[in-house]
């Protein structure tokens, strides 16, 4: 586990034990039916934003809170087997460890209910005081799992310190991002879902996604990465654009590719790679992940992501 001197990445959200359930179909109301299988494995989308950045080679530090509980053990020790900082990880003695029911259809397509628990009560002041014990902090990562107000101040602490901040915007609160947010972030990677809900255009293609991206470029958002599953990814700095392909590969879960795509992209950069190159980089990652089933189970390492660069690349 990295010494809190040598973290370049901290990721402030949420975790979560996942119990993934597959099934051929949804029920419908009132329908009663019988699942496939079962995953019972770590999750949450901050958790498996570190667990991918540390399985990739960051040296990353997760902050957030669990339950006293065999759950939060759990998931702290599958943090520690792939070398995240667990320091930041606080223990609540009122609330239980998050817990995240997963649906997976036949298609692979999945639906996500939170139990949020012990994110819930995650505070500010301890999240600050997290990060102020990092001096060689570089990137900070986000999502919207734990208290809105978290997330915010987290973003402007990452401004006032020089600290690039990404935000993974989900999930989308009701009431949108507060306008001031927006100008703070170095990036932001909403799928398709996720641009729609926050700038009310529907993302089906590339000029749709390029319209959604501009939405959120004049809010005063520095990079944007639109995620359009098997459409691919655009991303855009505000003066070049690329569309990155979807990967062919034969999709198994799309749980937590996202989060795959996030630390990867977020490992990459600090490493030294150009914006563009980190989100074909964080492509190939995610798209690596849909082929195996689970959230953090199927993160890739990488060696594995290297291995599929070359052979796709080679094809």
């Amino acid at each position: 586990m990295p010494e809190a001197k040598h973290i370049k990445i901290a990721v402030v959200g949420s975790l979560n034990m996942d119990y993934s359930v597959m099934l051929d179909k949804r029920p419908v109301a009132g329908e009663t039916i019988l699942a496939n299988d079962v995953l019972i494995t770590s999750g949450g989308k901050g958790a498996n934003q570190a667990y991918a950045a540390g399985r990739i080679g960051g040296s990353v530090q997760m902050i957030g809170r669990v339950g006293d509980d065999i759950n939060g053990e759990i998931i702290k020790k599958a943090l520690k087997e792939q070398s995240v900082n667990t320091e930041g990880i606080g223990t609540d003695k009122e609330n239980t460890t998050g817990i995240a029911i997963i649906v997976l259809d036949s298609q692979a397509q999945n639906s996500i209910i939170v139990c949020p628990g012990a994110n819930r009560s995650v505070k500010e002041d301890e999240i600050l005081e997290a990060l102020d014990r990092l001096e060689n902090l570089k990137i900070v990562m986000l999502q919207l799992e734990i208290p809105i107000e978290c997330v915010t101040r987290t973003i402007a602490y990452a401004k006032e310190h020089n600290i690039a901040a990404f935000l993974d915007p989900a999930p989308v609160p009701p009431q949108g991002l507060p306008e001031s947010t927006y100008e703070m972030l170095d990036y932001i990677s909403p799928n398709a879902i996720e641009a729609e809900m926050l700038s009310g255009i529907k993302v089906t293609d590339e000029e749709s996604a390029r319209k959604a991206a501009d939405f959120f470029l004049k809010k005063g958002v520095k990079n944007v990465i639109v995620k359009m599953g098997g459409q691919g990814v655009y991303a855009t700095d505000g003066e070049r654009e690329i569309l990155v392909p979807a990967i062919e590969i034969p999709v198994v879960d799309t749980t937590a590719a996202g989060d795959t795509f996030a630390g990867a992209f977020c490992t990459r950069l600090e490493k030294g790679d150009s914006f563009f190159d980190a989100v074909r980089y964080a492509n190939y990652a995610s798209g690596l992940s849909v082929n195996r089933k689970g959230a953090q189970k199927s993160m890739p390492s990488a060696k594995e992501i290297e291995e599929f660069i070359r052979l796709n690349e080679k094809g």
